[in-house]
């Protein structure tokens, strides 16, 4: 047994000296089994498992089927696994994890595959995980954690991510802060931050946010504190802390998003307190107390939202176990007794088996302390809280059945009459699965062609949308044109212009008729234009045509002027005066203008601009364009680039020069600390030689840092740019040792070990090498106790001292092993105290059985057995419990209820007296089939149904010129009237009978009344 377990079983020794412990169970609080929230639950046994175990883990499968895995007992440790089938209630074999392990951590994976890690066998604590593939029924390598440290008592959590987050944990060492992240997607591990305590024997619970909150547990005494992960900061957070220090308690999520702890144990002894912590505010409050204070139990939540908690330890020793459960009500805030499991048991697996209303427990310890196989089932009423009243529709009907939890309602028949909630759908009906619907109201007659022809109906009115402006219509007129609507309904076109008279002798204005313009001819004499450039002095003839004599306006050339003279039939016309411009055709003269007798004149063209240097000056002009010779070769001239010399003409009209010769050598030099590189690029620019300069290096300075060179610490110093080339040098910094000390730190011994060189430092080791006592051990010298006590660390080693204490005074009692009373001499010195005892057999005793009932549990009671010094005890245990069947039968239309399978003596063939359950109120619908009005009597009582019968009978079939009608007889013909407006000061609205409305539709009765629209408001009747 290692250090964190002996000091665990110290602090329970502890415990029982200051409040005392007791072999049997103690006795709960007053919590009436009578009083139980729950009407139908109880335990029955279930296929044990093929092997007993403690300290196991389990899971429920998304099949269905647990998974349980790991645990000890009185073989070692186990790899086994077991799959229990809720179907068939047994249990087969499944692959064994790839090592032992107990007081491990099993989470379900998003995938459905299982995650195993942590835990201890007899190699010490594991750091290891394994993942299980239910499809493949194998176990896979996951790795190991990423802080590398070993530990069980773990909690791990499956996050929004679907990574998981290991927290905390302890080993020999003590309790630790570690946390590790595993990524089922990579299949890898990575460090989180740590727990701001260490902490082992805690809870971790996964809240709606997604963050997760760790409470409780032990350190090197209880704790209180609690802190929150948020994933998305990878960090943690104190939040408010426990009302009670706590560890082996339980922590289970409720329904409301808060988390319910329960129960465990703290410096004081076992806690019958529970806390609620609401994550909204960061602070936990007090619930009603335990019927009895317990720890290492289990919590299951429960499919109504109540929390169910078995067994336990009642003390500290290991027979200690509980049989007793109790049920926690989130809305009370209270608890009450529960039938108790078969047997009792500690540190044992519960699993809620979901929809099928059970919890499976398995295995633990027993009362008799010695691991278990056995597993029972907890069976529990889903229904026991819902009331079925609230139907999801008008089409179903209004009290519904409860099954597993969940209402359901049957829809009502088809052509029952219902309201849609639209007021734009008439004639609502129920369509048999459910649904309310009715006609939709037609909205396809607008008022004006400027309206869009669909139109859509409000509160019973269609409206229609204008169409948009611009769009096409005919306002009817035929002396307008381009008619559009105007956007608001209205059309219209603009007036037809008749502006455009026949011909320039017309008025201008004219007159429309039947889409036709006439124009009046202008009077005789009226100038006019006959649009002929050879006639003058043009005028109307008042028929409406235009007419001049000839004109002259064509001059024989440029140097003549217009208009000339008309005479004898031909055209004279008078020279330009001199200077006037002109062309006279030829391309090679300038300046052209009219001499004064008719005729155009310019000047010669110069040719004197050559286009380049090695050209003549003087050319020659041919069409307009001047020509030159080139100069002979070797003339001399320019050829503007600065990066030639002796620029001579070649003979055909360019100039050149020989390129200058540059150099490509390369020369390094110092800018700073920039070690820099011209180069010379062998081409001229601007007449210069070109180079580039490029930085080559930046030399460093400085130091580079430590670094080892055997067991020296050195350091480089960098010293820049010089001459070119960067320089540096070596410098020793401290020589490192290796040798080793032992000190004193507090009452630990620890040895300092220099390690040498490392990453450029001087290492040390600084180890544990004995932790000092200051605790006192009793021993027994004879029949005196005595006493050493450690005096703690002193010069690097441990001291103590050694003194008596008590002489011991032996005494007898008597007891019993089975049926055999036995005499125990004790309290003679033993083990460091007066606790020393020898047993010797003093007689046998030889029980009888006689049967009996506690409630419906058949019970058997075993007198003369062994009890104190002789053969006066009893002892009551459980045989089976019985599961009574209720049936229901109707008397009248009164439900009633018989209860068979009750304890009856030593069987379960008992009977209730019939009670009634509750008395059926029947009601009536009237509707229609076909023209014969119906009435249907619902909630009549139905054997095992309750009052869910229905009737159905012809009631009248309605005379010649009616017609059935809303389960009325009215007459054929009636139509809903719009009567005009109301709550308009002159009359009130009414709505009578307004479900089957339909604008200008039939209705079924008359004087029926609706008020449609919202301002103003229509009174519709039936009429």
């Amino acid at each position: 047994m290692d250090a964190w377990r002996v000091s665990r079983a110290l602090l329970l020794g502890l415990v029982c000296v200051v409040v005392g412990c007791s072999s049997k169970p103690p006795e709960e609080k007053t919590l009436a089994h009578q009083a139980s929230p729950l009407t139908v639950e109880g335990w029955t046994e279930t296929a044990p498992m093929a092997e007993a175990r403690k300290y196991h883990a389990g899971v429920a499968l998304p099949s269905g089927k647990v998974l349980v895995t790991g645990g000890y007992n009185a073989s070692g440790y186990l790899s086994s696994s077991t799959l229990f089938d809720p179907a068939t209630g047994s249990w087969t074999a499944a692959a064994s994890m790839p090592e032992a392990r107990q007081i491990h951590a099993l989470t379900l994976l998003p995938s459905g595959n299982v995650l195993v890690v942590g835990g201890e066998n007899a190699t010490g604590r594991l750091a290891s995980a394994a993942v299980y593939s239910p499809a493949t029924n194998t176990w896979a390598s996951a790795g190991s954690f990423a802080t590398g440290v070993a530990r069980a008592a773990v909690t791990a959590t499956v996050l929004p991510s679907g990574k998981v987050l290991v927290a905390g944990g302890g080993n020999n060492t003590g309790a630790y802060f570690k946390v590790d992240l595993y990524d089922p997607a990579s299949g890898s591990w990575s460090a989180g931050p740590n727990l701001g305590v260490p902490r082992r024997n805690h809870t971790a619970t996964l809240l709606p946010s997604g963050q997760v909150l760790v409470a409780g547990g032990v350190e090197s005494m209880s704790l209180a504190s609690a802190e929150v992960y948020n994933p998305t900061s990878n960090t943690w957070a104190a939040t408010g802390s426990l009302a009670a220090a706590r560890y082996n308690h339980t922590a289970t999520l409720l329904p409301s998003g808060k988390v319910l702890v329960v129960g465990g144990r703290n410096g004081t002894g076992l806690l019958v307190t529970a806390e609620e912590y609401d994550p909204s505010t960061g602070q936990w409050s007090a619930t009603g107390a335990l019927g009895t204070a317990r720890e290492l139990h289990t919590a299951t939540l429960l499919s109504t939202g109540h929390v169910l908690v078995t067994g336990g330890m009642f003390g500290s020793a290991a027979t200690a176990a509980l049989a007793s459960t109790e049920v926690y009500d989130p809305v009370t805030r209270q608890w009450s007794a529960a039938t108790p499991m078969v047997g009792a048991r500690y540190s044992h697996v519960a699993v809620s088996l979901g929809a099928q209303g059970k919890v499976l427990v398995v295995g633990g310890l027993g009362s008799s302390g010695t691991s278990l196989k056995t597993a029972e089932l907890y069976g529990y009423d889903a229904c026991t809280w819902v009331t079925c009243n609230s139907a999801p529709g008008p089409c179903y009907e209004a009290t519904g059945t409860c099954g597993n939890g969940v209402c359901s309602y049957a829809p009502k028949a088809v052509g029952v009459t219902c309201d849609d909630g639209d007021t734009c759908t008439t004639a609502d009906a129920c369509n048999g699965a459910g649904v309310c619907a009715g006609s939709a109201t037609q909205c396809g007659s607008p008022p004006g062609q400027c309206y869009e022809t669909a139109g859509t109906c409000s509160e019973g009115t269609c409206s229609y949308s204008y169409k948009a402006t611009g769009a096409a219509c005919d306002d009817g007129d035929a002396c307008t044109v381009g008619e559009t609507c105007n956007g608001a309904g209205g059309c219209s076109g603009t007036p037809m212009g008749c502006n455009s008279p026949p011909s320039q002798c017309f008025e201008l204005a004219g007159t429309c008729s039947d889409g036709a313009c006439t124009y009046a001819p202008k009077a005789a004499g009226t100038a006019c234009d006959d649009n002929n450039g050879g006639t003058i002095n043009d005028v109307c003839s008042g028929a409406g045509v235009c007419a001049g004599v000839p004109a002259c306006t064509t001059p024989p050339d440029a140097c003549h002027g217009s208009p000339g003279t008309y005479s004898n039939g031909a055209c004279t016309y008078p020279p330009k005066a001199a200077g006037t411009l002109c062309d006279d055709s030829n391309s090679c003269t300038t300046s052209d203008v009219c001499d004064g007798a008719g005729i155009c004149r310019g000047s010669e063209l110069s040719c004197n601009n050559p286009p380049n240097q090695c050209y003549q000056s003087a050319g020659t002009c041919t069409n307009g364009t001047c020509s030159y010779v080139p100069k002979a070769a070797g003339a001399s001239c320019d050829d503007s680039n600065s990066c030639t010399t002796g620029d001579v003409c070649n003979g055909a009209g360019s100039c050149g020069g020989s390129p200058l010769s540059c150099s490509t050598a390369s020369n390094n030099y110092c800018s700073g600390n920039d070690i820099r590189r011209t180069t010379g690029t062998g081409t001229c620019s601007g007449g210069s030689c070109q180079s580039t300069d490029v930085l080559v290096q930046t030399c460093q300075t400085g130091s580079s840092g430590p670094y080892c060179s055997g067991n020296g610490a050195y350091e480089t110093v960098y010293g820049g740019c010089s001459n070119g080339a960067c320089t540096s040098s070596q410098q020793l910094i401290e020589s490192c040792s290796t040798s080793s000390s032992n000190y004193c730190s507090g009452n630990t011994v620890r040895k300092l070990t220099g390690t040498g060189c490392s990453g450029g430092n001087c290492g040390s080791t600084d180890t544990l090498v004995q932790t000092c006592s200051t605790a006192s051990n009793d021993y027994c010298s004879g029949n005196t106790v005595r006493r050493t006590t450690g005096t703690g660390c002193s010069g690097g080693s441990c001291g103590s001292t050694d003194t008596a204490v008590q002489t011991c005074s032996p005494v007898d009692s008597y007891s019993c092993s089975g049926n055999t009373v036995q005499k125990t001499t004790s309290g003679f010195c033993s083990g460091g105290g007066c606790g020393g005892s020898t047993t010797t057999n003093v007689t046998t005793c030889s029980p009888f059985d006689t049967y009996s009932c506690n409630g419906n549990t058949v019970q058997k009671t075993t007198n003369g057995l062994c009890s104190g010094s002789g053969c006066g005890g009893s002892s009551t245990t459980n045989v089976r419990t019985c599961s009574p069947v209720d049936t229901y039968t109707c008397n009248g239309n009164t439900v009633q209820k018989t209860t068979r399978g009750i304890c009856l003596g030593n069987g379960c063939n008992g009977s209730s007296a019939t009670t009634d359950v509750t008395t059926c109120t029947p009601y009536d619908v009237y509707t229609c089939s076909g023209n014969t009005i119906q009435r249907i009597t619902s909630g009549l009582c139905i054997a095992g149904g309750g009052c869910i019968g229905t009737v159905v009978t012809d009631v009248q079939t309605c005379g010649s010129g009616q017609t059935c009608s809303g389960g009325t007889c009215v007459s054929s013909g009636a139509r809903w009237v719009n009567t005009g407006t109301c709550d308009d000061g002159s009359r009130a609205c009414r709505t009578v009978n307004c479900n089957n409305f339909s604008p200008d539709g039939p209705c079924a009765q008359l004087g029926s009344a609706c008020a449609v629209g919202s301002s103003p408001r229509y009174q519709w009747v039936c009429l």
